[in-house]
């Protein structure tokens, strides 16, 4: 019995006590993940039925097409048709409206009444613009999708707005919103009228900044109205010649011994010399007298 008693205790557990590994985990019904998947598939067909549908409705807008509407100018309740059917469209889904619209002879552009235009000549690519700066080789097809170029960059407008994410995955999103082409010019419009007027008033407030420093100026001179009128006064002027007396031109042979400058030098004589010759001068000139 002491024996028994001393014998130590293992710590591991017995057998008895650890899980069966017998028993599996519990598994889905497959039933269950099937009608999951199906309900799955069901709802993104629904979503591509919807915009099928809408791309064969789209295909014959607008259905307002009287004056004054347009493609500029379309009728409210077309355009807010076109924008919430085509919220969820992929580009792919986009060439396709254009598609089925150039096939009933209509402009891609969903909004436009007019029907496409057609290329004279049997070419497969045209000349736009030639001999512009903006010249460009275009195929036909991509020509007659439009009745024009205005219509095409609406339409493209259009198309770099959507988003190639599937459309289910986009379908609850409720802030997806697109934007005509209108919408835009018409907002960048309103804000150039502001900016205008903003100018406008800047300018004004300029001007009558400018014309108050000017009266405060005057005040500091003293330039009141009362002077103003003052100045105003007409003053009679005579204006008389003043006589000129030509000054005398001055003499240019003072000592009269002009002759004697040379080159700025005066020439210089003694007063004994000349003496001396005069008086030679003199008997020379009484040795030639004859005597009577």
């Amino acid at each position: 019995m002491s024996e028994q008693s001393n014998k130590p205790k293992s710590i591991l557990k017995n057998k008895d006590t650890l899980p069966s590994t017998s028993t599996k985990q519990q598994t889905p019904d497959p039933r269950e993940v099937a009608i999951k998947h199906a309900r799955i598939i069901h709802s993104r067909r629904e979503v591509e039925d919807q915009i099928s549908d809408s791309i064969i409705e789209l295909s014959k807008f607008p259905t307002t097409r009287d004056a004054p509407y347009n493609a500029s100018n379309p009728a409210p309740a077309d355009a807010e048709s076109f924008q919430n059917l085509v919220r969820l469209y992929q580009p792919s889904d986009y060439d396709d409206l254009i598609e089925e619209r150039n096939a009933n002879g209509l402009c891609g552009y969903t909004l436009c009444p007019n029907p496409r235009s057609r290329m004279s000549g049997s070419g497969t690519f045209k000349l736009v613009n030639f001999g512009r700066k903006d010249f460009n080789i275009v195929p036909t097809r991509e020509l007659e999708k439009w009745c024009s170029q205005k219509c095409a960059k609406r339409a493209m407008y259009v198309k770099v707005q959507l988003n190639e994410t599937a459309a289910w995955e986009r379908a609850g999103i409720a802030s997806i919103q697109i934007d005509l082409f209108e919408d835009i010019d018409a907002a960048a419009s309103d804000a150039t009228k502001q900016l205008e007027k903003e100018v406008e008033n800047s300018k004004i407030e300029a001007l009558e900044k400018s014309a108050q420093n000017a009266r405060d100026l005057a005040l500091e001179r003293g330039d009141s109205a009362e002077n103003r009128k003052k100045s105003k006064r007409s003053i009679k002027l005579t204006i008389r010649e003043k006589p000129v007396k030509a000054p005398a031109a001055p003499s240019l042979d003072v000592d009269g011994q002009t002759h004697l400058v040379t080159e700025g030098y005066k020439t210089t004589f003694d007063s004994k010399s000349e003496t001396v010759s005069q008086e030679i001068k003199s008997t020379d000139v009484k040795e030639t007298i004859p005597e009577e």
